[in-house]
């Protein structure tokens, strides 16, 4: 779903690019840690460490993580 019109899309783009690339990775990494902050946040309580770990996998990628056997 994209409900950004193309003149501020463009905008966006450009101040994006504008930044140098490690500026760039260090946001993206900043945007990860606080995606998977809130993914763990929403894991019940109960969980034990590896039931959050498999928990927020299920939450970025849309599936389970597969066991190791």
């Amino acid at each position: 779903m994209e409900d950004t019109s193309p003149e501020i899309r463009a905008i966006q783009q450009k101040m994006w690019m504008e930044l140098s690339v490690e500026e760039r990775l260090r946001r993206l990494g900043d945007l990860y840690a606080l995606a998977k902050t809130f993914a763990e946040k929403r894991a019940p309580s109960e969980f034990s460490a590896e039931e959050k770990r498999r928990f927020v996998f299920r939450e970025f990628y849309g599936f389970s993580l597969p066991d190791n056997k």
